[in-house]
């Protein structure tokens, strides 16, 4: 008897979740939910996603609603986050999209991603440009992975090959401007004025590297605690 108790209550909760997660899919096809411009990838070395396989996240609307558990995936040659609704259909979101996180596996580790655009333009970028946020304190690091399509010609073949190309950049976030930062010394006295000699006397001491996004982060970390 305990037994068939257990088994009605574990398949009720089933049910239970079950419904939720057809709401939240419901809700967000009728809200947001818009068929995505043509796109064609075939044949093109490289990739044109952050991550290629589909990962979970959450996305921040720019009317304040909020959707977790979400199947995403950022588009980086469109600078576009799309989602899978519970059909398996691949769509835009007719809600501006204004900060996004993804969960995913990079090389067996468990990883996460914030992004987030609604910066000034700089250099190319509109206000719907994303921007991977690496440290999101008072003194934010930026990540941009720009990607574009560059065809060319090997020497006398007549096939033409399609690369993605990525040009990425690094920047700080002050008085609500986008400054690029190009991991250098002089780039260390620009961002941290007056407190510069501190910042290098602390990368120097943890034997930090600027070229690696893991040290960077320590370094914005260290400079948000002075």
């Amino acid at each position: 008897m305990k037994l068939i108790y257990k088994s009605a209550i574990i398949l009720y909760l089933l049910i239970l979740t079950s419904d939720v997660y057809s709401q939240e899919f419901f809700r967000l096809k009728e809200s947001m939910g818009m068929p995505l411009r043509s796109r064609v990838y075939n044949d093109i070395k490289g990739t044109p996603y952050f991550v290629d396989n589909w990962s979970k996240g959450i996305i921040k609307q720019a009317n304040g609603q909020i959707f977790n558990d979400i199947e995403l995936k950022y588009d980086q040659l469109e600078d576009e986050v799309i989602y899978k609704d519970i059909n398996g259909k691949e769509l835009g979101f007719a809600v501006p999209v204004i900060e996004f996180r993804i969960d995913y596996s990079f090389n067996g580790l468990k990883k996460s991603s914030l992004f987030r655009n609604g910066f000034e333009p700089f250099k190319g970028s509109t206000e719907k440009s994303y921007y991977e946020i690496l440290y999101d304190g008072t003194f934010k690091l930026a990540k941009k992975n720009v990607k574009h399509i560059e065809q060319y010609r090997e020497y006398n073949s007549a096939v033409t090959t399609k690369s993605i190309i990525e040009r990425i950049k690094y920047y700080y976030f002050a008085k609500n401007t986008l400054v690029e930062f190009k991991r250098d010394n002089k780039s260390i006295q620009q961002a941290f004025g007056e407190k510069a000699p501190l910042i290098l006397a602390y990368i120097k001491e943890n034997d930090l590297d600027l070229k690696k996004d893991v040290d960077l982060i320590h370094i914005f970390n260290f400079y948000n605690s002075l």
